[in-house]
């Protein structure tokens, strides 16, 4: 916690020696100061505080912090039959993932109650293992990936990425969706998925939810839609973490 606090110190510093900016402008540039600061020691992002001064009025700040998934504990390459890349999306759904050599995020002590999770265990797991069990998680199942089936297709031993990759793109275009959720209807769900966090934030001031890539992708898209704004942007690699702010007038 030392080393953290000398980290925000080195933000700090380094955004009060910049021009004036807009109030998120001033929270992506602390980010980015504290990121590079901590150099080798690994950066960890936290909800913005009130004592890093980024913002007029921090009681009318709202913040979402969404997280992927780690990597999921299963082999995930090699050439596949059909009915073996099958086996591989169910067993993709029901593993936990490898223990992260880092956490991504920090919370402070009783900052949140509840951490939101999607409900596929992958998701749950990488909650439990980021943040321990000294707090709540709430599992949803609105807060799946969007679903995936392998299309058909006669049964070639091929390379388990291309079977994975047409399959998604052809459920884009609506040609792979029998028996699961459409493109349009996983793209609802993700809207009724922003209104939660809202309602949350809304609440709280606060939330946090670990989930799915893709998933996380129209999160985003949805919450810029409705005013947020990206104050960190965490990639799209396993355990990328994103911080969406909104700032009351």
């Amino acid at each position: 916690m030392k080393c953290f606090a000398l980290l925000i110190f080195k933000g700090l510093v380094l955004i009060h020696c910049l021009p004036l900016f807009s109030q998120t402008e001033r929270i992506v540039e602390f980010y980015d100061a504290v990121e590079k600061a901590a150099g080798e020691e690994g950066f960890q992002l936290t909800f913005v505080q009130p004592e890093m001064n980024l913002v007029d009025d921090y009681e009318n700040l709202q913040q979402i912090i969404l997280i992927r998934h780690g990597e999921p504990a299963l082999k995930k390459h090699g050439w596949l039959k059909r009915k073996e890349a099958q086996a591989f999306v169910r067993a993709y759904d029901s593993v936990g993932i490898y223990t992260p050599e880092k956490k991504p995020v920090l919370l402070y002590s009783n900052e949140l109650d509840t951490i939101f999770t999607s409900s596929i265990p992958r998701a749950k797991n990488t909650a439990e293992l980021i943040f321990g069990a000294d707090i709540a998680f709430q599992p949803y199942p609105l807060f799946r990936e969007f679903e995936r089936k392998i299309f058909a297709f006669p049964n070639l031993r091929l390379p388990l990425k291309y079977w994975l990759v047409k399959s998604r793109i052809l459920w884009f275009f609506g040609t792979n969706k029998k028996g699961i959720e459409s493109f349009s209807k996983a793209k609802k769900r993700a809207k009724q998925g922003v209104e939660l966090l809202e309602q949350k934030a809304a609440r709280d001031g606060k939330v946090v939810l670990v989930s799915h890539g893709l998933l996380n992708r129209f999160l985003v898209k949805y919450l810029k839609k409705n005013g947020w704004q990206v104050a960190r942007d965490g990639g799209s690699g396993y355990l990328a973490s994103w911080l969406l702010v909104r700032v009351g007038e």
